[in-house]
């Protein structure tokens, strides 16, 4: 009996000792962060000879979090650019994850979250019939967000913004075509998608000037299986780069670009009998056997009075005196992408105009919010509140900036920004004898036209074979760094660029979507601009279309001087 009784009191002694011990070890689980279950693998030790731990995805960082875990350095090959050169960056972290955070069960204090941390509820909408057939949707609060009407050609929606502007209209044709324009927030019209009934589809992107007029629009075919077929630009609004000039205000000028290997090429409408030719290789000029002939003459340009020469006089010096209608088309191609450049450049007016509108639309967003009845609609008002504030903050930084800009070039006068290169007398001779070998190319294809052949025009490659051909660049564009892919800066219209030698095996098998470096020879000097001497890496798809505008502003410049051909002989020194 007393051995019994002291065995009952060891176990209990016992079982009071491992009880204690599970309550601490639970104690102790509670205040560690719980566990994810995930299926990803486990993150074990780099297998040798790699570089990857054994286990982990051959792409993207590891997901594990643990501490003690480094950063994987692998190769960052999906990230440089296709047939580069350029050596990996070895260099770049991954993202570390968030930390876990320990659940607590207490409430989530919501006030704190950020305002889009949730998806966003639908606002409901109450449909009204119309006469004719039409329909009218507005929220709760009886906001109009959309509005049907039919017509003769078909149905037209539009859709409107919570502060009340129109944010796009679809119209459904009788034919079975759909037309959508989408309307920037200053109301202008930014994009214009037309879809066949076939899937075809054009898609019209619309350029403004400094002042907010239409400049250019822009017209991409793309087929029904989804290839881009050719490309349409409209020009208006020209500036007037000389006195006797046929380039005027409200002029419309046609340019017309085929698909090809490299991107869209310039595909120039002209026959061999065109006056520009004739007035162009006039025996004046040229000897029966295609030789330059030298007469002396001096053109005055007037360009003082223009802003777009105040603000860039300094980039290039022009001829004292012509030798031939070649060094003044010469001149007045870089004119032409300089002032290019101011003319797509945001003006103070144009800036605070913008803040203007960005300031009314963030007031209306908070009387939409003020007015709102339900959760869904007062979050999409606080949503375009937030949304014209941001856009009011850019207005007003690129109107602080054009008034620098504008109070700078009055103070430097003639003189150049710090970090501008301007393009010298050697560089300018080269860019003047391909200009003279362009024309001389349009010449030949507009003559095997006439003869009943259909040459193709000429697309990037013969542009490449050339080591010495110069690139004007036609559209502002970021670029990266040849050397480690890092941003570089900005190219603006009237840089000039010059294929990097050595890339012979990169662009054997090349396509439009290639990276090639590119050395900047020219800079104008402005902020953020990429200095001069810098190597770039730049896709040949924009190098295609850089090629094809120096083609097509060549056209012009044959214009221009066939216009000017008896000035430029009276003239004569």
């Amino acid at each position: 009996m007393k051995l019994t009784k002291s065995c009952w009191l060891c176990a209990l002694v016992v079982g009071l000792a491992f009880g204690s011990l599970g309550a601490k070890d639970r104690d102790d689980n509670k205040k560690k962060p719980a566990r994810e279950k995930s299926n990803a693998p486990v993150n074990r030790p780099a297998t040798p000879g790699t570089d990857k731990p054994s286990g982990t995805p051959r792409s993207g960082p590891s997901s594990d979090s643990r501490v003690g875990s480094k950063p994987e350095q692998g190769s960052d090959s999906s990230q440089r650019p296709k047939g580069s050169d350029t050596p990996p960056n070895n260099n770049v972290r991954s993202t570390p994850s968030e930390p876990k955070v320990k659940e607590t069960g207490a409430p989530v204090n919501r006030s704190t979250r950020p305002a889009d941390a949730r998806p966003a509820e639908k606002v409901p909408l109450v449909t009204k019939e119309t006469p004719g057939g039409g329909q009218i949707k507005t929220t709760p609060s009886g906001q109009v967000r959309e509005k049907a009407e039919k017509k003769s050609d078909g149905e037209h929606v539009k859709q409107f913004t919570p502060t009340g502007r129109v944010q796009k209209e679809v119209v459904q044709k009788t034919d079975g075509t759909q037309q959508t324009v989408h309307y920037a927030a200053n109301g202008r019209v930014q994009k214009t998608v037309v879809v066949a009934r076939d899937g075809a589809r054009e898609t019209t992107q619309v350029q403004y000037d400094r002042n907010g007029r239409e400049r250019a629009a822009e017209t991409v075919k793309v087929d029904a299986r989804g290839r881009e077929v050719s490309k349409t630009v409209v020009v208006k609004q020209t500036t007037v780069l000389v006195r006797n000039t046929t380039i005027v205000n409200n002029t419309t000028i046609v340019r017309n670009y085929d698909r090809s290997r490299y991107g869209f090429v310039y595909h120039p409408v002209y026959v061999a009998r065109s006056p520009v030719f004739i007035s162009w290789y006039d025996p004046y000029w040229y000897s029966p056997a295609g030789v330059l002939v030298v007469h002396p003459f001096r053109y005055s340009w007037g360009w003082e009075d223009h802003g777009w020469y105040r603000h860039h006089h300094h980039y290039w010096a022009t001829y004292e005196v012509y030798p031939a209608p070649c060094y003044w088309v010469t001149d007045w191609l870089i004119a032409g992408y300089v002032a290019d450049r101011y003319a797509t450049e945001v003006s103070l007016a144009q800036a605070r105009e913008e803040a203007r509108l960005a300031r009314e639309d963030a007031e209306r967003a908070r009387e939409a919010a003020a007015q709102a009845r339900v959760e869904a609609e007062i979050a999409e008002a606080h949503a375009a509140q937030r949304d014209a504030e941001a856009r009011l903050a850019k207005a007003e930084a690129r109107a602080a900036k054009a008034e620098a800009e504008e109070a700078k070039t009055k103070e430097l006068a003639a003189k150049a920004p710090a970090n501008a290169t301007p393009i010298d007398p050697e560089t300018k001779e080269v860019l003047r004898v391909q200009v003279e070998r362009t024309i001389a190319e349009k010449k030949a294809f507009a003559e095997q036209s006439s003869s009943g052949g259909n040459p193709v025009p000429a697309d990037l490659s013969s542009a490449l074979a050339d080591p010495k051909h110069i690139y004007p660049v036609s559209v502002p564009v970021s670029v990266i760094a040849a050397a480690d892919q890092a941003p570089a800066g900005t190219l603006t219209e009237g840089d000039l660029l010059r294929l990097e030698p050595g890339q012979e095996k990169t662009l054997k098998e090349a396509d439009e979507n290639t990276f090639v470096t590119m050395r900047v020879m020219t800079s104008k000097g402005e902020e953020g601009e990429v200095k001069a001497g810098t190597l770039v890496s730049i896709p040949l798809k924009t190098l295609q279309d850089f090629d094809s505008e120096f083609r097509a502003k060549l056209d012009l410049g044959l214009a221009e001087a066939d216009k000017n051909k008896e000035q430029f002989k009276s003239a004569k020194l």
